[in-house]
């Protein structure tokens, strides 16, 4: 069974589909696994790079599946419900989160923090390592997750740069692949969110930074992607889910670089940890669960960043 973090994104959902296809092609009997299905840019990926509607895609682990390779997920609280399972089988990952709880218990591990995305791997993995050479929609959707996590190449390698050109030598073309990761016009429901997420910030200045944090029901990235537009340079925005508390953080490269701060690892693992659940990701967009309240959560994270303020120097106050 391959299987991505829950919700997955084009880098997750990519490197799972590529590994899935290299793999039954050497004629391994595999399933694609998807706890909570895919996020919207996802859907619109398959809609315009593989011609197919998403649909339903399974969420269950066959109870045959003996093994595991989990793809783009730092974490066991990422992979939700399919954790126990993953965890009990034999456990295979391939990713790059500068770190990741999950490469421990692995019984193999492909496991690079200085690539740029899990489809940078998962290319290698698969032609170099596999022999397999991707047809041109699954080079499309590997291209599309390091479109993805990369921002549009902005957080480039070289080493990237040439598995990306090699994906357009064997004939990805990356005009196909921008148009399907650009956003739809946002509808009226998204728009509220973000309105909503202004209305609720709780903002805090220290020295030339401003950090935020806010909470709304749904539509968090994009709420996150509306306040640093706003001008903070950094956000955190927590969503009540059911029993969980659903985190996500993003940040400018300059607060980032000049005061050391990594999201997931000082922010979303210390901070989820604590509140019972889960988290990490990249030094500029994170994300967590917590087993507690909205109001606790929120409390938590603020206390977490003001300490994290004052230990670079700065004097945080609230912004009134």
């Amino acid at each position: 069974m391959v299987m991505g973090h829950r919700n997955a994104d084009p880098d997750a959902l990519a490197s799972a589909l590529a590994l899935r296809e290299a793999l039954r092609a050497r004629g391994v009997d595999v399933r694609l696994v998807l706890p909570e299905g895919m996020s919207q840019p996802s859907k619109r990926l398959v809609r315009e790079v593989l011609g197919v509607e998403p649909g339903e895609v399974e969420d269950e682990p066959p109870e045959e599946s003996a093994m595991a390779i989990v793809v783009d997920t730092a974490s066991p609280e990422q992979l939700g419900s399919l954790a126990d399972f993953a965890l009990n089988v034999i456990l295979v990952v391939v990713d790059h989160h500068s770190s990741n709880r999950l490469v421990e218990k692995a019984r193999l591990a492909v496991y690079d923090p200085s690539a740029r995305a899990t489809a940078e791997l998962v290319y290698l993995l698969v032609t170099r390592g596999l022999g397999y050479e991707p047809p041109r929609p699954i080079l499309e959707m590997l291209l599309a997750g390091i479109v993805y996590d990369t921002r549009h190449f902005i957080l480039a390698s070289p080493r990237m740069l040439r598995v990306a050109a090699e994906m357009l030598e064997k004939g990805a073309r990356l005009e196909k692949v921008l148009a399907a990761l650009q956003s739809p016009p946002m509808e009226q429901p998204e728009r509220i969110a973000r309105i909503k997420a202004a209305k609720r910030m709780h903002a805090i200045r220290a020295g030339d930074y401003i950090v935020a944090v806010t909470h709304v029901g749904a539509y968090e990235s994009s709420a996150a992607r509306a306040i640093l537009d706003l001008g903070a340079d950094l956000v955190i925005v927590v969503s009540e889910r059911g029993p969980e508390t659903r985190i996500v953080g993003r940040a400018r490269r300059g607060i980032v670089e000049k005061l050391g701060i990594h999201l997931g690892r000082d922010v979303m693992e210390p901070v989820s940890r604590e509140l019972g659940g889960g988290g990490g990701g990249h030094a500029q967009a994170a994300g967590g669960t917590a087993r507690a309240s909205l109001e606790r959560t929120i409390a938590k994270i603020v206390e977490r960043l003001e300490n994290i303020l004052r230990s670079r120097g700065l004097n945080p106050q609230p912004i009134t």
